[in-house]
């Protein structure tokens, strides 16, 4: 009797383990579909950003529950010899350095090596006083006072810095801004000093210390500084964009002078396996990372969406995340954390320009089901027009675009006025002032546009047009010192 009762429990325990078994395989193929189903999405999206956005490459990945959920590489790394875009092509990663450095810093405070309040001179010993206390924290939260780059030439500058003592003497003898912890002052320089403590302090190079105490343990194998002497395998060539659109190389830039603000080369993988060792404690604690994400508060008690080497979202965005940008010479990149979705992205493109939007952002939304729409640049397409049929043509196009406000395009105020500049800088000023006056009927009593029409009539050497325009601007903004400063230029004159 008890045998029989022991085979109708057995059958009836087979019959729902395959039943469970049935469940969970079809969960794990609905699963699996709906993965595929968005992985098409996010390289179909990457596909409609290079098209839109009229980019060489763009190389992307997500991170999803502790893992790499997706990457894809679109596009041309070397325009001159068609070498496509691979997920292991090399990127300058820009600014998202600073995210690595400030990590690197965070781990000496954790050992207990460095005080995030004390002066920087008591790490940096040949770095000199200054009117007020610099300390580590004013650094890592860019409210230390320290210049930026005091020119665009000093930007991609081509001079090359032994040691990274040497690249922080081209400013220790500078003057501060501000006070420090009063105001916020964005500055890649500074990162320099924290290069030289991290040196200092741990006693061996900064690219030592990041590669065994940040790249081996996160499993980043390629990531390296950006060396521009050296022969790098798999190394991206960076591009920029003409005035009237078109690709041009980009300025040959040796970034020894910002190597911890900007001087590293990386793939998208590797920043991923980045972020998923700075989340899961392999690099630091949670509460260090919990530290890093505090918003910075000045002494006015502002609040600075910035924490240390890290960026932070508003209070008003609905989406809670933090991350970095970067811009460098010939490069752009971005990286963002959404810690409550257990969800990242990266992106780097090999194109500094203007209108490229936020794919990090937009790769997460897609991951979370939502729309996203790419917008096309205004100039490159007006552009098209224009050499190929000359102004008539661009403000034709124009003109259709705008009436119709036409969704594909970015029509901001901004990205109009841009246009005509770009018309002043191939010396097409009368091309610029009829298409800006154009625009100006379209947006009127803007002051983005009003401020370009009294540079391009400055620039066409009309002073007295220029100043109308200025005026005009200045009653829309009074505290705008540019405009302030050309409309006291010319009335003295």
């Amino acid at each position: 009797m008890n045998g029989n009762k022991n085979k109708v429990v057995t059958r009836f325990d087979l019959r729902q383990l395959i039943i469970l078994l049935f469940i969970f395989s079809f969960s794990d193929f609905y699963a699996q579909k709906n993965d595929l189903e968005t992985f098409k999405k996010l390289s179909t999206y990457l596909q409609t950003y290079i098209d839109y956005k009229r980019i060489p490459s763009i190389s992307a990945g997500v991170y999803r529950k502790g893992k790499i959920y997706w990457l894809d590489a679109k596009g041309l790394i070397d325009l001159e010899n068609f070498v496509p875009a691979k997920n292991s092509s090399l990127y300058r990663i820009a600014s998202i350095t600073k995210s690595i450095t400030a990590v690197a810093v965070m781990q000496l405070y954790e050992k207990g090596l460095i005080d995030l309040d004390a002066e920087i001179s008591t790490y940096v010993p040949y770095f000199p006083k200054k009117k007020w206390k610099i300390t580590v924290r004013h650094i890592l939260s860019h409210t230390s006072g320290i210049r930026s780059y005091k020119s665009e030439e000093e930007f991609n500058s081509k001079m090359f810095y032994s040691s990274i003592r040497d690249a922080v003497l081209t400013f220790a003898n500078d003057d501060l801004l501000f006070e420090p912890g009063t105001k916020y002052n964005y500055t890649s320089l500074g990162y320099s000093l924290l290069a030289a403590l991290i040196e200092n302090v741990s006693r061996t190079s900064f690219e030592n210390y990041l590669r065994r105490n940040i790249f081996e343990p996160a499993g980043m194998k390629s990531t390296r500084v950006d060396r521009q002497s050296a022969i790098i395998y798999e190394r991206v060539r960076g591009y920029e964009k003409s005035p009237d659109r078109r690709f041009i190389n980009s300025p040959l830039a040796d970034l020894s002078l910002k190597v911890a603000g900007g001087g590293l080369i990386s793939t998208s993988e590797e920043l991923l396996l980045f972020i998923k060792a700075l989340l899961n404690g392999t690099l630091i604690s949670k509460t260090t990372l919990d530290m890093m994400l505090q918003p910075t508060i000045l002494k006015t008690n502002q609040r600075i969406n910035y924490g240390f080497g890290f960026a932070l979202s508003d209070p008003s965005d609905s989406l809670k995340w933090f991350g970095h940008e970067g811009r460098g010479t010939g490069f752009s990149s971005g990286l963002m954390i959404v810690p409550e979705d257990d969800i990242a992205a990266v992106y780097l493109i090999n194109i500094r320009d203007r209108n490229l939007g936020n794919p990090a952002r937009d790769l997460i939304k897609i991951v979370k089901g939502e729309n996203v729409i790419v917008t096309k640049t205004i100039a490159d397409h007006l552009f098209d027009n224009y050499n190929a049929f000359g102004i008539d043509s661009l403000i034709s196009e124009f003109n259709r675009v705008f009436d119709t406000q036409d969704s594909e395009f970015n029509l901001s105020a901004e990205e109009c006025a841009y246009v005509g500049y770009a018309l002043a800088d191939i010396n097409q000023n009368p091309d610029a002032i009829r298409y800006l006056r154009n625009v100006n009927r379209k947006i009127p009593n803007n002051f983005t546009i009003l401020k370009a029409l009294g540079d391009v009539y400055y620039k066409d050497r009309n002073n007295g047009l220029a100043l109308r325009y200025y005026r005009e601007a200045h009653l829309l903004k009074p505290d705008d010192m540019y405009v302030k400063n050309m409309i006291d230029k010319l009335t003295k004159k």
